[in-house]
């Protein structure tokens, strides 16, 4: 076993290439290209960083995001320099929340990640991005004529800033107590504009196993609706959420 791919089991486990299907094949050979690059030319890995808008090109979603974040695999920052600076600035983040300003990098780990990934797969991050071209091509072409699929119309809507879930009006969830677990959950459906499943967003804690604390969290979610409109659930496999309406 190479020095790197020990880093990767040290850091999370010989199960996390199983994580990484090809959606997030194509975001890793991104960034691992870039950071191949600045270590190559002794350039610092945060003027290579990419914005989102490249990441989500490549099929990326902002959970997919946030799941290298959370994981050490990437770092999240927003630019802070201003004309003149010497050198490229960045405030760093921790990931929950993705704007247009934001870029990323990969941390040592996420290299490591990367190698493993696509030594175990037989394929390289060249062919990957080359597989990838003419569906990134076709997305920049429906969004300049702006024929992207229309989503349904009738989505809840989460507004962090009232604490209140809602849906047509409708309020099925207030909050007057901080909640965490569950505000972030809805915080990440909101983002992702409540598409019909997320991973797991909750950050790791040390007294609960991951699958448990996601479990609890969905039950809440679904107890004490003011209006019971919604139903979320489990994917069977500890690891993301699912919606679905349940009344008309």
């Amino acid at each position: 076993m190479s020095a790197s791919e020990k880093a990767l089991v040290d850091w999370a486990g010989e199960s996390t290439a199983l994580d990484v299907d090809d959606r997030l094949r194509g975001g890793l050979a991104v960034l691992w290209r870039a950071y191949i690059c600045a270590q190559d030319t002794g350039a610092n890995v945060w003027d290579l960083s990419l914005p989102t808008s490249r990441l989500s090109e490549t099929g990326m979603t902002s959970t997919d995001l946030h799941w290298m974040v959370v994981k050490g695999f990437a770092e999240h920052g927003e630019e802070t320099t201003v004309y003149g600076d010497a050198h490229r600035s960045f405030r760093r983040g921790n990931g929950y929340f993705l704007n247009a300003r934001s870029r990323l990098v990969l941390t040592p780990n996420g290299a490591a990640l990367a190698e493993h990934v696509f030594r175990e797969t037989g394929r390289s991050p060249q062919a990957t991005l080359l597989a990838l071209a003419p569906v990134t091509t076709a997305v920049a072409s429906l969004r300049q004529m702006g024929l992207e699929k229309k989503a349904p119309a009738l989505k809840p809507r989460w507004d962090a800033t009232r604490r209140e879930l809602s849906l047509t009006g409708l309020i099925i969830k207030r909050f007057r107590v901080p909640a965490r677990n569950q505000e972030t959950i809805l915080s990440v459906f909101e983002e992702e504009g409540w598409a019909e499943h997320i991973q797991d967003p909750l950050p790791a804690t040390l007294n609960i196993d991951a699958p448990t604390r996601l479990h609890d969290a969905i039950n809440r979610l679904n107890r004490c609706q003011i209006n019971p409109l919604l139903r979320f659930r489990g994917d069977g496999k500890g690891t993301g959420i699912f919606w679905e309406l349940c009344a008309q």
